[in-house]
């Protein structure tokens, strides 16, 4: 009997859940500490730091809400979700977005919008590549970052966001080819129809002669466009950081060489981070099926560790850098001294309530044997 992958959804989804825990927890911590507690993240850079952390909980959100998953069958995917967010029914739900997607269900616009914030999140972090690399090597290119001229991030951040969100909503729309090829699979494994549940479907070649579905492949060659574009930029800003920071620091502070030395290593394990939870994952993803294996593969479980990046990264500026490290034992120093401090006030306070309880009944004691 076919085996139902019903349970590694629910795994998705528990995982997913303490992803968003987890990331917001710490990125939490960093956004107070870089707004209120760190003094040498100053400008623009704090202001990247906090956007970057804020769009993370936000990923993770989405996926903690929604859950979407993947199932990955021969030539193929399907990226789908079966959840009902807040236990409210899809009726429910689309009165409350005032039917937000018209003759679509509008839980589809949803899974495009979190492959397109997943995209915004990489697309930040090679801005803060590009203002890292400007700082020490081209200061009047970071006029780009002041001001009006600062929009133009977020700009080129939703850009590409937007970009591969209406790609994967326009590219990956099932038709009855993508239907007929899924349909069985996903009513045995996840015991639905297809036509019943928010779906986008990669074909790569038609069942019937082989040839290359180039709708979808388009997808594809965009997904592999945007990765190499922003990937690019942070291997070309990191490798000239790395061979040329030496020569350029040589004359600042000893404070300052510190400063700037940590914060390279910071990037450097930022863009290791997704390298192993976010790139080579979806890479894989997108163009496992042109390789024509025959499987059938839950990948959801997997997807749901994408959401444990924003939490490393929380992690690593952490750990990494020592501004952070001390304002974080500060803070924690200042909590324990305010419990300490509040514990004794209510040991003094029932130190006193029992002493004059104790009088209170020692007097009438002492008449009575008198």
């Amino acid at each position: 009997m076919p085996t139902s992958f019903l349970r590694l959804v629910s795994i998705a989804q528990t995982v997913g859940t303490f992803s968003f825990l987890i990331s917001s927890f710490f990125g939490i911590i960093v956004i107070y500490l870089t707004v209120f507690g760190v003094r040498k993240i100053f400008g623009t850079y704090k202001y990247l730091i906090v956007t970057f952390t804020t769009i993370g909980i936000g990923f993770t959100c989405l996926e903690a809400v929604f859950h979407p998953n993947f199932h990955f069958y021969n030539n193929g995917f399907v990226y789908f979700t079966l959840s009902s967010p807040f236990g409210l029914s899809k009726k429910t739900l689309k009165v409350i977005i005032c039917k937000l997607a018209i003759k679509k269900n509008y839980l589809i616009i949803i899974l495009a919008m979190y492959t397109g914030v997943y995209t915004v999140t990489i697309s930040l972090l090679a801005v803060q590549f590009i203002y890292r690399y400007w700082e020490l090597f081209s200061l009047d290119h970071l006029s780009y970052f002041r001001g009006c001229k600062s929009f133009l991030w977020a700009v080129y951040c939703i850009f590409f966001g937007g970009i591969w969100s209406m790609g994967v909503y326009n590219l990956l729309e099932m038709d009855d080819v993508a239907e007929k090829y899924f349909e069985q699979e996903i009513l045995i494994r996840y015991s639905v129809s297809i036509k019943e549940i928010p779906v986008k479907t990669f074909l790569a070649y038609e069942p019937e002669d082989g040839s290359i579905r180039w709708k979808n492949a388009s997808d594809t060659i965009l997904m592999n466009s945007i990765m190499t574009f922003q990937y690019g930029l942070m291997i070309f800003c990191g490798w000239n950081m790395h061979s040329k920071m030496e020569e350029k620091i040589a004359n600042f502070s000893v404070t300052r060489k510190h400063h700037n030395r940590q914060l390279f290593k910071a990037l450097v394990f930022q863009i290791s981070t997704p390298s192993i939870f976010l790139f080579s994952p979806l890479i894989l993803f997108v163009n496992l099926p042109y390789f024509q294996i025959e499987l059938s593969l839950p990948a959801g479980a997997i997807m749901s560790l994408f959401n444990m990046y924003p939490a490393m990264d929380s992690i690593i500026i952490l750990i990494i850098v020592t501004e952070y490290r001390i304002a974080a034992r500060s803070g924690i120093d200042k909590m324990l001294n305010a419990v300490i401090r509040a514990t004794s006030a209510v040991f003094r306070a029932k130190s006193s309530s029992t002493s004059q309880t104790t009088g209170q009944i020692e007097l009438p004691t002492i008449r009575t044997i008198l």
